[in-house]
């Protein structure tokens, strides 16, 4: 049986889907001109026709009709529907980001009609999560999917019209890096080597740690001297980053270990939280993985890198992403501010005179 589409029925413009994952059937079918798809809840073929023939049945006899003339679904239904809709749609990092947000959502909801969801709930789930201890970034982002999640419930016409969200929580401008000191100590204490390379690599390359995990030998030196980096990086598209000569032994050492790939690392959330585990150690709990690139855009500035510079390098698709690492540690603003020098200046005239 191939996946996908399988070959319409004559005497109706319904057809039978199959999810690429799940290996559920699915009718998809046209109501007032927009295309539609539910779930049959079976795997089996033969069922699948049976049900299939009577949805068409009842899809002539007019008794299939949108939910904007009264047909309900409840938030549960929906979160299924739409998690497997993700699943075939999306990458699996997506997919687990729209399943965090719709469960936190759910735990706030209960299993609501899908069409009594006002903005309402939205502020319920709100004050859900900031007493649940999440962070400001970590509740938008929740609010992001959940928005994009019943945007698509109202192109399935499960919604008459939008739901409307509050702006945006202000989030601190707060920009996390490592100084100097506090990568050695983090290196320093690290026994597993390749664990090492991994964190000075992105230390020095400024990638993300999804990046760094996907990365092949076919990307190094391609083209020479430089890393290509794949479409599945968030923004989308190719890029070629040029190999320093920091990186270059990093992925030396790699390749003596004769491994398949230049890490044999391949989960983000270990990674992650294996590097939580190391700044705990260091005495800097609050820091991230994603703060090592943090480190190279910040050290970058330091340096006196200009921002273009630094925002090609770090494939920011605006110069105002990369704006954050001109806020630079006040110690560094110290040092920088030493270096004005106008020059001898003439002796003032009053002082002249009092000699």
């Amino acid at each position: 049986m191939t996946m996908g589409l399988l070959p319409r029925y004559k005497d109706c413009m319904v057809s039978l889907w199959i999810h690429p994952k799940t290996k559920t059937y699915y009718v998809r079918y046209k109501l007032n001109g927009r295309d539609r798809r539910e779930s049959l809840k079976t795997k089996e073929e033969r069922e699948a026709v049976r049900r299939l023939n009577n949805f068409k049945r009842d899809l002539q006899a007019g008794k299939i009709r949108p939910i904007s003339d009264g047909v309900r679904i409840g938030f549960a239904e929906f979160m299924k529907e739409f998690l497997e809709y993700v699943a075939s749609a999306t990458r699996d990092s997506t997919y687990i980001l729209y399943d965090v947000a719709l469960r936190k959502a759910k735990a706030a909801w209960g299993d609501v009609p899908l069409s009594h969801i006002t903005t309402r709930h939205i502020d319920m789930l709100i004050k859900d999560m900031r007493r649940d201890g999440l962070s400001v970034p970590t509740i938008n982002k929740n609010l992001r999917h959940i928005k994009a999640a019943l945007r698509k419930a109202h192109d399935w016409e499960y919604l008459k019209s939008y739901v409307r969200f509050p702006k945006k929580l202000q989030e601190e401008a707060e920009l996390r890096y490592l100084t100097a000191d506090q990568l050695r100590a983090l290196i320093g204490r690290m026994s597993d080597p390749e664990w090492a390379d991994f964190c000075l690599f992105g230390a020095y390359s400024g990638f993300r740690s999804s990046e760094i995990l996907r990365l092949e030998w076919s990307d190094i030196d391609n083209p020479q001297g430089f890393i290509r980096k794949s479409k599945e990086q968030k923004n989308k598209s190719e890029s070629r980053w040029p190999i320093n000569a920091s990186a270059r032994a990093i992925l030396e050492r790699c390749k003596a270990r004769n491994g398949d790939k230049p890490f044999r690392f391949t989960c983000r959330t270990w990674v992650s939280q294996k590097f939580k585990q190391d700044a705990v150690a260091i005495g800097c709990p609050t820091l991230r993985l994603h703060d090592l690139r943090h480190t190279y855009g910040s050290h970058m500035a330091m340096a006196g890198v200009d921002l273009k510079s630094i925002q090609l390098l770090m494939d920011h698709k605006s110069i105002s992403s990369t704006l954050v690492y001109a806020k630079v540690s006040p110690e560094h603003l110290a040092q920088e501010n030493e270096k004005l020098n106008y020059g001898p200046m003439p002796v003032c005239i009053v002082d002249k005179k009092k000699g």
